[in-house]
């Protein structure tokens, strides 16, 4: 976990995550440079970089400096991201965040400048090892996802090496506002995953945002979640190349 309070980053936010499947497919990096800014570098394992489809809950979301109120700020969310760098700093880069929750999405639109969406969502937990989830999003920028899977055996941390830590285990996220570089930074445990296993899933997010996956099994896996902490933006003022 990062180091956060005195000579360090502040939280602002604090949020629970559960309930987190991960469907990730391998792409050649040259399919994404057109769609990220340098700056920033692709970051690649066994030289592929990695598109993921992660839905789940966010929970109990609030300024840092209010209590919790229950439920007000509970609703389900869905993210198509990918994972890059900048110098030594390991990141996620965000394509798109769907979510349930108007003031969520224009929260984060204003003060994350990330590219968030409202859209109609629902999940179920049918059994204690199985969930389905579903987001349309309307209007100009249609799109949708319907997934069912059910997870197995016991949490486990990912070991560092692994595929599984390379696609996890990050801590900042990257974004753009007015040609400039920001990022932002989390705190939260280890994730702990377990496997899972895809029963009825479609979707259009990632070609919604200029990614095609190949036609081939992803890979897949499951956290239960944890509480986390995240700061505000906080510039990196470098120049931003155009995307080539």
């Amino acid at each position: 976990m990062p180091p956060i309070g005195e000579g360090a980053w502040r939280p602002v936010l604090s949020m629970r995550w559960k309930h987190l499947l991960f469907v990730h497919w391998r792409v050649p990096p040259h399919r994404l440079r057109p769609l990220i800014p340098e700056p920033l570098q692709i970051d690649t394992y066994d030289d592929a970089a990695w598109i993921a489809f992660v839905p789940f809950v966010m929970e109990s979301v609030r300024p840092i400096w209010l209590p919790s109120i229950p439920r007000l700020f509970d609703f389900p969310e869905a993210n198509i991201r990918t994972y890059v760098r900048y110098g030594k700093q390991r990141g996620v880069w965000f394509f798109s965040l769907d979510a349930a929750h108007w003031l969520g999405v224009w929260v984060a639109r204003h003060f994350w400048r990330l590219p968030y969406y409202y859209a109609r969502m629902r999940w179920h937990k049918l059994a204690p090892n199985l969930i389905e989830y579903e987001t349309r999003r309307p209007g100009r920028a249609r799109a949708f996802a319907r997934v069912r899977y059910e997870f197995e055996g016991e949490p486990q941390e990912t070991r560092p090496g692994s595929l599984e830590h390379f696609l996890v285990e990050r801590y900042l996220l990257f974004t753009t506002y007015k040609g400039e570089l920001y990022r932002a930074d989390v705190a939260h445990l280890p994730y702990a995953i377990q496997p899972a296993r895809l029963l009825e899933f479609e979707q259009t997010l990632t070609r919604a945002a200029g990614i095609e996956v190949p036609d081939e099994p992803p890979l897949v896996f499951y956290a239960p979640g944890f509480g986390v902490l995240a700061s505000a933006l906080q510039p990196l003022s470098v120049p931003l190349a155009r995307p080539h």
